[in-house]
């Protein structure tokens, strides 16, 4: 299970805090979120701390969020690794 809970908003940005697996169906639906506040024109930060699991779907979904509006904060070492693979 995922987590998702905004932390902080403004009319330019909204924090994340994710907490548990960023797994298959919990990947689909961090997705989903972080592209909704995008297409509000809103700049999305997740931290990341909390993430204790990530599979590939979830990988596949923190790569493909377009990194110019969306940052990762505090992502445990495990999951800046899985990013940085194959880059």
């Amino acid at each position: 299970m995922l987590r998702i809970t905004k932390t902080h908003e403004t009319s330019r940005r909204v924090d994340l805090l994710l907490e548990g697996k960023v797994a298959e169906q919990w990947a689909a639906l961090l997705d989903g979120v972080c592209r909704a506040h995008i297409r509000d024109k809103k700049a999305v930060q997740l931290d990341c701390a909390g993430v204790d699991f990530i599979d590939a779907s979830g990988v596949d979904v923190l790569k493909n969020l377009p990194r110019r509006q969306v940052k990762l904060l505090r992502a445990p070492g495990f999951i800046t690794q899985l990013l940085h693979n194959g880059e």
